[in-house]
């Protein structure tokens, strides 16, 4: 546990330092972007701000004359004096010295008037900044200003490490507490009532505790930092900036909280509206499925894909609405993730286009219903559910095949179910017999097999067709009604029995597809040896 905080506090050390920086190295760019600012730092420290230049010197050039000429006059300093001079004739700005020896000098176009800023305010504050650095220059070299703030250095670091170790020793007696005198006595309650376990409260116990003792985690490493950076000269700046980061963060961040108020308000009341149209359209359409209500545009297949669309719709168009409220819609970073996600479900979503459209072109074409028996290229079986993307097949193998929908409508599909409330499903048995045997007694022996075979419809009667006359024999096609399609191939596994029973009683081979010459012996199976081993009379 101390490693980890260790490790978290050195994290966050670095981070707040590092924005410390880019706040303050950042700080005057953001008053005026549209012009060149070059800034003077000495010792970590801006003290002014240049975006002008003076005759051929740039505002860049002016920056390094000026770091050069500190130089040479800090070394030579013995007072520390720092004054400022109107430059003759008035008006041409006002000059920096340190005693007595100019180092800078601020120029009226050095004023950014679109911040607030005068000559006289930049003045002053380059005036104490210099007086800082003169300052903080002469505690550097004095070696028992150096030997305290190591001193007072090591000591907060010690009670730093200390309160490290505290709030570790706290979390453990926390978890232990909680655990015996919180969660155990929740968890023999709510575990009865609403089967909530306790490692479920112990991890919620486990990340309130460790959300407590992080943030105070982090003002002890807040206040650490802040002091040890504020006991040396050289970065007694960092210290400032640190304190002016963090405090102008949660100064901008409470006011962002603030102005996003109303703009959530509005989010809140959208969200809410589009709820409940949901929830109202869901009522209606389901009262159309389940057949209590009758709309004429609308009807009870349709229902179910006709409400999820229209409540994508509703949340779309609440999206869409939603939007410009949101805190930070309108900046930059926001509308370029916003394109970018765009760009990716438009490149990634093209086949999910194709599968909807299709699954919207099935289930308004009514082409299939959820219930019905079909055949699909080689699969056959009853129809499970038509979604938007595939369709589920359940086989009468007890196997589920899922076919995709832009796949389905290039298929052939038929429809097993769809015509037989008028007169069951119309099947055929397909047999060939030489020109030996009468085509009458073919005829009856054919119609004979399907009245013994159950399942097979009386009306519409079953009939026989010659639909070819061959060279070896006649084609023969046996067409009967079916009561139920899902039961259609164990109907006809019934009936080619039959058929092979009755051709064998009467005596008539059936020697299909087609033969060179007649057998010596006839090729049919007596009725005594119907049930060799290990067949069983039924």
């Amino acid at each position: 546990m101390i490693k980890k905080l260790w490790a978290i506090c050195c994290l966050v050390l670095l981070c707040s330092w590092s924005s410390a920086w880019a706040a303050s190295a950042s700080m005057p760019q953001a008053v005026d972007s549209a012009a060149r600012a070059d800034e003077l730092i000495v010792a970590n420290r801006t003290l002014a701000t240049f975006r002008v230049g003076i005759l051929a010197y740039s505002s860049q050039d002016r920056v390094e004359a000026a770091q050069l000429r500190l130089e040479r006059v800090l070394k030579e300093s013995k007072v520390g004096l720092v004054t400022a001079e109107p430059i003759a004739p008035p008006g041409q700005g006002v000059a920096l010295q340190l005693d007595g020896q100019m180092v800078f000098t601020i120029q009226p176009g050095d004023v950014n008037e679109l911040a607030g800023e005068t000559l006289d305010s930049v003045v002053q504050q380059a005036s104490e900044q210099l007086s800082q650095v003169v300052k903080e220059r002469r505690e550097r070299r004095d070696p028992q200003q150096l030997f305290k703030a190591l001193a007072l250095t090591v000591l907060a670091s010690l009670v730093f490490a200390g309160g490290v170790w505290f709030l570790a020793r706290v979390r453990v007696v926390l978890l232990r507490f909680g655990r015996r005198f919180i969660t155990r006595p929740i968890a023999h309650v709510a575990q009865k009532t609403t089967g909530v376990q306790r490692a479920l409260l112990n991890r919620i116990l486990r990340w309130v505790i460790n959300l407590l003792l992080g943030v105070l985690a982090l003002m002890l490493i807040y206040s650490w930092a802040s002091f040890v950076f504020a006991q040396f000269p050289i970065t007694l700046a960092w210290s400032e900036n640190l304190n002016g980061a963090i405090f102008g963060f949660l100064a901008t961040a409470g006011l962002g909280v603030l102005n996003a108020i109303p703009g959530l308000m509005v989010v809140i009341f959208i969200i809410v509206c589009a709820r409940y149209t949901s929830r109202l359209i869901h009522f209606a359409f389901s009262r159309i499925e389940s057949g209590e209500l009758n709309l004429g545009m609308f009807d009870r297949d349709t229902a179910s894909t006709t409400r999820r669309i229209m409540a994508f719709l509703v949340w779309l168009l609440a999206i869409a609405m939603i939007y410009p409220y949101l805190p930070g819609a309108n900046t930059e970073a926001f509308k370029g993730l916003s394109v970018m996600v765009g760009l990716m479900v438009s490149l990634g979503a093209s086949s999910v286009v194709g599968q909807f459209a299709s699954g919207l072109i099935l289930i308004y074409a009514k082409s299939l219903k959820q219930g019905e028996y079909v055949e699909i290229g080689n699969v056959e079986g009853t129809v499970a559910h038509i979604g938007l993307f595939a369709t589920k097949i359940h086989t009468n193998l007890r196997e589920e095949v899922s076919i995709p929908n832009s796949v389905l409508v290039g298929q052939n599909v038929v429809n097993f179910s769809r015509l037989a409330a008028g007169g069951g499903v119309i099947s055929q048995v397909v047999i060939t017999i030489g020109y030996d045997v009468a085509w009458r007694q073919v005829e009856a022996m054919l119609l004979e097999a399907a009245a013994g075979t159950a399942g097979v419809r009386t009306e519409p009667a079953p009939r026989v067709f010659q639909t070819a006359l061959s060279d070896f024999y006649v084609e023969y096609h046996l067409r009967i009604a079916l009561d139920e399609p899902r039961r259609r191939l164990e109907i006809l596994n019934d009936l080619h029995g039959k058929v092979q029973d009755v051709f064998n009683t009467y005596g008539v081979q059936i020697m299909s597809p087609n033969y060179e010459a007649d057998p010596a012996n006839e090729k049919i199976v007596p009725v005594a040896k119907w049930y060799p081993a290990p067949a069983k009379k039924e």
